[in-house]
C-alpha cells in the first residue's frame, strides 16, 4: 500500500519516501524517533560523563590530602564504612541461605 505523505516544510506529497524529494526534508515518523533517540542517548551519556568528571567521590577527593591528619581520618572513615558493607553482605546471604 502506497503511503503518501506531506512535507511539512515545502507542502509536496511523497508517496514511500522517507525523505522529501523536493527540499530533503525528514518525513518518516521512525526515523525521526531513532534520530531523536539517539540523541538523547548521546545527551544523556555526555551528562554522566560531566557529572563522574565534576564531583568525585568524598574519599577520592580527600585521599591524598596535604595534612595528614585529614588524611588518616578519611582512611579510617572509609575502612569502618567497607566493614560495614562487608558485615551487611554477610548477613544478607546468611538470610539467602538459611531460607534456601
Amino acid at each position: 500500500m502506497a503511503s503518501h505523505i506531506k512535507c511539512p516544510n515545502c507542502g509536496l506529497y511523497n508517496t514511500n519516501q522517507d525523505y522529501c524529494t523536493n527540499c530533503n526534508t525528514l518525513l518518516s515518523y521512525k526515523k525521526r524517533r531513532e534520530l531523536t533517540f539517539a540523541q538523547d542517548e548521546k545527551e544523556r551519556r555526555e551528562r554522566e560523563r560531566i557529572q563522574k568528571e565534576a564531583s568525585p567521590s568524598f574519599y577520592e577527593k580527600h585521599k591524598d590530602h596535604r595534612f595528614l591528619i585529614v588524611r588518616v581520618f578519611v582512611k579510617v572513615i572509609h575502612s569502618i564504612w567497607m566493614g560495614f558493607i562487608a558485615i551487611g553482605m554477610f548477613i544478607a546471604w546468611l538470610i539467602t541461605a538459611i531460607a534456601a
